[in-house]
This record gives structure tokens, C-alpha cells and sequence, in this order.
């Protein structure tokens, strides 16, 4: 079992003329935000990469490694505790022979949380 194990459950997963949404909602009960912040647990930005980039894998089914990010902008504060369903919606998604990139919005009905222009290759970098 890997760290980001129970971080999140998928709600639904749909496609769309560009790409594709994943609904999730992410797990308060998980050690990461027994570290971030105690008493006032947000979900770091770093979570929110690593969970495009599990997502983005899991639609690819082969193995991805972050390669670069030519924009990485994070807007509003998570909180899991809101038991806030949200949006991981992916678009402009590109694929080479040694990669691919995507645009990913983390967004729900009130709020964009995050905007995302990654890159990623097939190999470790």
C-alpha cells in the first residue's frame, strides 16, 4: 500500500469532447492532514498534483513521471472537512511517443482550486 492509499474515493468519471472529469472527495481521516495543518487541515498543493497526476495515469494505464509544469496556479484553500466533492477536469490532452501533457481545473460548484498545465513523460526523469 503506497502513502496516497485512502486519500481520496472516486465519486464518477465521464468523458468529455476534450478530455475527461473525475468527481472526488478526499478522505479527512488520512495522516497527511494530521500534519497540514493540525487543527485546521487544508489538502497541500502538492497532494493536489500528485492526485492529477494518479488520475491522468489511471486514464493513460501506463505509468507516468512529472516531467515539468509550464503553470501551476493554486486559487482556493481545500478543506476536506467541507466534504466538498470536487472536480478534477482534464482537457488538451497531447500524447507523443515519449509523453504527454494536459491542462487539469480542480474546481466544484462554488470554487477553482487549482489550474494545472503539466507535462509528463513515460520514463523516470
Amino acid at each position: 500500500m503506497g502513502y496516497f492509499d485512502d486519500l481520496f474515493t472516486i465519486k464518477g468519471m465521464e468523458e468529455t469532447e476534450s478530455g475527461f472529469v473525475v468527481q472526488l472527495q478526499c478522505n479527512p481521516l488520512h495522516p497527511v492532514y494530521q500534519a497540514h495543518f493540525p487543527g485546521n487541515p487544508i489538502t497541500p498543493g502538492a497532494c493536489l498534483l500528485q492526485i492529477a497526476g494518479m488520475l491522468l495515469q489511471h486514464k493513460m494505464d501506463r505509468p507516468l513521471y512529472l516531467k515539468s509544469s509550464k503553470s501551476i496556479k493554486y486559487l482556493n484553500v481545500l478543506i476536506p472537512a467541507e466534504g466538498k466533492t470536487v472536480r478534477y477536469t482534464f482537457s488538451n490532452i497531447t500524447e507523443t511517443e515519449d509523453g504527454c501533457k494536459a491542462q487539469v481545473v480542480i474546481a466544484d460548484e462554488a470554487s477553482v482550486y487549482s489550474k494545472m498545465s503539466l507535462s509528463f513523460s513515460y520514463e523516470p526523469v
